[in-house]
């Protein structure tokens, strides 16, 4: 019974996690005057937003729950009805033992078609041309294959299932919360400094 409590808790903290970051993706520039979005930017969001069950550095290098946090974003912004401006990003407590060192990066804008945008979400598909939508991919992913002991995590008998990405072929993800929004205009395409 306690170990069933625990999946809903643990299901229950990543949604959070993806809501207190998409509120900050829609705040976090709302003080400078270029409003785009940095892989700074990311790497202090996904930080700040899994502290709803890492309350300290123990998501960061040696990771002593066994597991990581890692969000996804994928950006698109409508061109025609088949025609997409795209960008991936993310930011990920996979690499680093301070957030200044965590694992951040913006990919570079690509054109896609209807097919693939609909492939990673299909909430991302746009009623109208000029409109842009944000899919955040939220992680609680296991720090290495293989070598993951449930029992940090509070578990005993259970064994939580591993699920792996379509779009990023990553196969090592415990829990999972994707959301998609409407950002602000101006947050993106995001840059790399």
């Amino acid at each position: 019974m306690n170990e069933h409590y625990r999946i809903y808790e643990l299901q229950n903290k990543i949604k959070t996690s993806a809501y207190l970051a998409a509120s900050m993706i829609q705040q976090v520039t709302n003080n400078r005057s270029d409003k785009q979005l940095t892989q700074n930017d990311l790497a202090r969001i996904s930080y700040t937003s899994c502290l709803n069950l890492f309350h300290t550095n123990s998501m960061l290098d040696p990771w002593p729950l066994d597991i990581y946090y890692d969000i996804d974003y994928v950006y698109v912004k409508r061109i025609s009805s088949d025609s997409y401006k795209i960008q991936t990003g993310w930011g990920s407590t996979s690499q680093g033992s301070s957030p200044n060192d965590m694992s951040k990066n913006f990919e570079n804008v690509a054109t896609k078609n209807l097919a693939a945008v609909q492939a990673y979400h299909p909430d991302l598909v746009c009623d109208k041309d000029g409109d842009e939508r944000l899919l955040l991919k939220c992680y609680y992913r296991k720090k290495k294959i293989g070598t993951f002991n449930k029992s940090k995590l509070g578990f005993l008998i259970i064994n939580p299932k591993t699920t792996k990405d379509p779009n990023s072929g990553t196969s090592n993800n415990l829990f999972k919360y994707y959301l998609v929004i409407t950002p602000k205009p101006g947050l993106f395409p995001g840059r790399n400094e």
